[in-house]
């Protein structure tokens, strides 16, 4: 029965049955030697709280074993035990203590998610309106949406009739369609900007389809097509206003001047664009005398891989060959330098902000409107209704696939109300955003840190998800997740009891040295502050309880500043007994393994 209940992780059952030993013991001493041995399952367990007791239990009635094959199985129970415990172990059974010399460690990771190809799209009109009805019918991923988008204008550019007709039984679930004036005024009032704009990415892919249907008026759309970029709102809005311009540009050309294929889609999953892909793309756009959409160019040149600067040199040769102003252009594009804004931090209550300068090269009369918003400095103070869902949030990553910063600085306020608010869902983006490309900075670990205290499980473990991403990547700064960490900490706006579940959680997968150096960088001021707190913040001792077990696990060695603060405190309390197993590990001779 003990080794039954001993294991598991409900810590009151487990105290409940060494209560039970420990009376059964104290009744009839000569059942030490059945019972104690089942004691010693209670060394194993993940709570050094129940080891500490289940070896408190044999302290007290190991007199009484008559049995030498009972200290014997005692003795190899024991090594179980947390570093702090072994020794005392190690006296009381009269056995040599374990050598402390550390097996090396190796850190195991996830392998980089490898992104997903987009499938080819769709080459007839019922699979195309196939693939819009299941975008529409549930929030679409990235790739969803874009093949939903491409097959979309592809095939109303080929076979309008043909789309319009496989498109009948989507249209009929759509609240806008009808064939009256008053139900295209309806459906104006809602797509329009005045009446609030996409909510969601299945609203957005509507507007297309709206003016394939003949909903919304071509007068409408063109001055949606103008108006792109001209208005104002929340920290959201410039990243809303290129994903929505796009659609109405789009829904435009459909009405007007269907383009052949999109240039933008992209070629993976996380929305980036291989360079020879969009090369190849204007060609053909050359070659049948089409005319490149504004908006749909500018977004394929967000997306567009320039981190590989072989393959961005041979795809700008062969653009530059083309003879085109958008061939020279994704020349000239290919071969530019990235700039980064400056950026500054800001308190805002009890939240930690980012923002962030003007970024120049969007700023560029080039581009339409809605995108030289992007390059805006971006306040992050000021406060701005917002009415964006967590399904668009979705979408915006992939606008710029390889400037993970720009569109983490904008997501800081969702990542913070994770944490503060009673909001679900947002985190869902964090393991998108790890899986980007560029610089992951000081927006990309204040959003990795507040999802990590979320306060629902499926957000922690969004944050863990994309923790474990970036470090495989060799992208995660622990110094400046430990110090985000620290400082969201003190301000109240996470609490330790979330952050240590979801470092044990990450720890747990083998990531025992890259919880460690996080910790080793959070703990140390949180620690210095018992100095002037006469009650130590809650949850305290799990932090530090999980980074004792990832020191014992990676064979850390050395000291950790103030420490000796929580260790050197009266009692027993979960911080008091944790931060003494911490130093005990971090005190044993040898040298950390690598």
């Amino acid at each position: 029965m003990s080794e039954a209940v001993l294991f598991r992780a409900e810590k009151k059952l487990v105290r409940a049955q060494l209560v039970l030993l420990g009376k059964a013991l104290a009744r009839d001493g000569s059942a030490a030697d059945t019972l104690l041995p089942a004691v010693a399952h209670g060394f194993g367990h993940q709570d050094p709280d129940v080891q500490e007791r289940s070896l408190k239990l044999a302290e007290r009635h190991l007199r009484k074993v008559t049995d030498p094959g009972v200290r014997a199985d005692l003795v190899l129970a024991s090594e179980q035990l947390h570093t702090g415990l072994r020794s005392r172990a190690a006296d009381l059974l009269g056995s040599a203590p374990a050598a402390p010399e550390p097996e090396a460690h190796e850190e195991i990771l996830p392998p980089f998610p490898e992104p997903t190809r987009l499938a080819p799209p769709p080459v007839t009109a019922v699979e195309a309106a196939e693939e819009i009805g299941a975008a529409l019918a549930a929030q679409p991923s990235v790739a969803e949406f874009e093949r939903a988008l491409d097959g979309l204008v592809r095939l109303a550019h080929q076979d309008r009739e043909g789309l319009s007709q496989a498109l009948e039984p989507v249209f009929a679930r759509c609240w806008w369609d009808g064939a009256g004036q008053g139900d295209a005024r309806s459906a104006e009032s809602r797509f329009l900007r005045s009446g609030g704009g996409v909510y969601r990415a299945s609203d957005g892919l509507e507007i297309p389809l709206a003016a394939l249907r003949g909903s919304i008026r071509t007068g409408h759309l063109l001055k949606a097509v103008r108006e792109s970029g001209t208005h104002r709102g929340c920290q959201h809005r410039p990243l809303a206003e290129v994903f929505e311009a796009r659609l109405w540009e789009v829904a435009y050309r459909i009405r007007t001047e269907p383009l052949p294929f999109l240039l933008s889609t992209p070629s993976w999953s996380t929305g980036l664009l291989e360079p020879d892909e969009l090369v190849d793309r204007l060609d053909a756009y050359r070659r049948l005398g089409a005319r490149v959409a504004e908006t749909d160019f500018a977004q394929a040149l967000l997306r567009v891989r320039r981190a590989d600067p072989v393959r961005a040199a041979a795809a700008a040769e062969r653009a530059a060959a083309l003879g085109t102003a958008e061939g020279a252009r994704v020349a000239a594009w290919l071969t530019a330098e990235t700039p980064w804004p400056t950026s500054k931090r800001r308190t805002h209550a009890t939240r930690l902000l980012i923002d962030h300068g003007e970024v120049s090269d969007l700023r560029d009369d080039s581009f339409p409107a809605a995108f030289r918003l992007l390059g805006e400095p971006m306040d992050a103070g000021r406060d701005w209704y917002c009415y964006h869902d967590t399904g668009l949030l979705r979408q915006w990553p992939a606008l710029m696939p390889e400037r993970r910063e720009l569109t983490a600085a904008r997501m800081v306020r969702d990542m913070a109300a994770l944490a503060l608010h009673d909001v679900r869902g947002t985190g869902a983006v964090l393991p998108q955003l790890a899986e980007c490309g560029g610089e992951a900075g000081e927006a990309t670990h204040l959003c990795l840190a507040y999802g990590l205290g979320a306060r629902h499980p499926e957000d922690r473990l969004a944050a863990v998800d994309a923790l474990l991403t970036l470090a495989a990547d060799d992208r995660l700064s622990a110094e400046r997740l430990g110090t985000e960490i620290r400082l969201l900490t003190r301000t109240g706006a996470l609490k330790p009891a979330r952050l240590a579940e979801s470092l044990r959680t990450a720890a747990a997968t083998g990531a025992y040295r890259t919880v460690w150096e996080v910790l080793g960088h959070a703990l140390p001021p949180l620690l210095a502050g018992l100095a002037f707190a006469g009650t130590p913040m809650r949850g305290l001792g799990d932090l530090v309880g999980v980074a004792a077990e990832c020191a014992e696990r990676c064979g850390a060695r050395g000291e950790l500043p103030h420490l000796d603060r929580a260790a050197d405190r009266r009692g027993s309390s979960l911080l008091v007994t944790q931060a003494r197993r911490l130093r005990d590990t971090l005190a044993l001779p040898g040298t950390p393994s690598q």
